[in-house]
């Protein structure tokens, strides 16, 4: 906070001056409001993954698993729907309540890294839910070692 020479309190944020007021430093924002292709960066976390290639590499391969993972949460909800009919049905739903919870917990931190608008972290967003597509729920891997006779 800055006071100006006629005592009133001008933000830091604040860049606009008059002739009694004092120019005020501008606040560094790490928010871009397009894509950027930049190792420095924040992703879901206040300081993480910061300036370092290493803590960038890592945040993508989280991004990445994260999406990877949701797609993983995705097919166990939709095996969940075959439990055993006999299963206790308080039981069957609550099992696919919190499968159903963590699967949307996974997908909301993904769109939060996305947010970032950085480019490699949502390029890596992407790869991750596609190769979770073509892993869990392509129909390429499905039929792998059965024999048709």
């Amino acid at each position: 906070m800055f006071t100006s020479k006629s005592n009133v309190v001008v933000e830091a944020w604040n860049t606009t001056t008059t002739q009694t007021q004092v120019q005020t430093p501008h606040r560094p924002s790490l928010i871009h409001p397009t894509f950027y292709w930049s190792y420095n960066c924040e992703v879901l976390f206040h300081g993480w993954p910061g300036s370092s290639r290493s803590m960038y590499a890592l945040a993508l391969i989280f991004v990445f698993s994260l999406a990877f993972l949701a797609e993983w949460f995705t097919r166990c909800s939709d095996a969940a729907a075959s439990i055993k009919p006999e299963a206790d049905k308080v039981a069957k739903v609550a099992f696919r309540t919190g499968m159903y919870a963590v699967k949307s917990g996974f997908s909301y931190l993904v769109i939060l890294a996305v947010v970032s608008f950085n480019g490699g972290v949502f390029i890596s967003a992407i790869l991750g839910h596609a190769f979770g597509f073509v892993v869990f729920r392509g129909r390429a891997f499905r039929n792998v070692g059965r024999v048709d006779g």
